[in-house]
């Protein structure tokens, strides 16, 4: 399963990715198998929670958390 650390650089690259989980984030991060945590921590914007469960150390949000820093 792909998980939270994928979904964040995902939306980060891909627009249309981005246009879904605006439309219905419960629904994309499901397909990402996304834990329940993951979950509730992407709907607060928890950015310290997301960089804690996805090991990436850059995060920034403005509405939708993209992830920048990457490997």
């Amino acid at each position: 399963m792909a998980g939270i650390r994928d979904l964040l650089i995902d939306l980060g690259k891909d627009a249309e990715l981005a246009a879904e989980y605006a439309r219905n984030p419960r629904a994309v991060m499901a397909r990402y198998g996304c834990s329940s945590d993951d979950v509730q921590a992407m709907l607060d914007k928890d950015v310290d929670k997301l960089k804690q469960a996805s090991g990436l150390s850059e995060l920034e949000s403005n509405g939708i958390i993209k992830a920048y820093d990457y490997k």
